[in-house]
């Protein structure tokens, strides 16, 4: 039997103000410097040396993973539920403590991208300043 959400008149008039879709997407920043540990991975041929660098200077790298728009069902638990992700979406797929395996995104796509899938996109993407520090710091 398929739920309808929210179910009380105290959360339709309290749903009024709150979007009617979501958005699936996670934001991945990295904090390092121009030390040698940190740029230990830049890329072959980058010449860039740590030894003319104030190597106490924090850097930061920041990614976001792809985006992509969460079901209906899942939405009305989030928003008027205030249930967190995880949780909705046990209830939703009738799953147990699905936030520590696939995900998601791991139903969604029906296991072509997992959860670590989705993250590893964007770490690399976080890195790249080690990975380019000529570039970068």
């Amino acid at each position: 039997e398929k739920q309808h959400y929210p179910q009380t008149e105290s959360e339709r008039q309290n749903s009024q103000n709150l979007p009617e879709e979501l958005w699936c997407m996670a934001w991945m920043a990295i904090v390092g410097s121009s030390s040698e540990s940190c740029t230990a991975a830049k890329a072959e041929g980058d010449n860039f040396s740590s030894e003319d660098k104030d190597q106490t200077s924090k850097s930061w790298g920041y990614a976001k993973t792809g985006t992509f728009l969460l079901p209906p069902a899942l939405c009305a638990l989030v928003l008027n539920k205030n249930m967190e992700l995880g949780d909705a979406d046990d209830e939703v797929f009738k799953r147990v403590n699905s936030k520590h395996g696939g995900g998601t995104v791991g139903i969604l796509t029906d296991g072509e991208i997992d959860r670590a899938d989705y993250y590893v996109h964007a770490l690399k993407l976080a890195l790249v300043p080690w990975i380019r520090p000529e570039l970068y710091l």
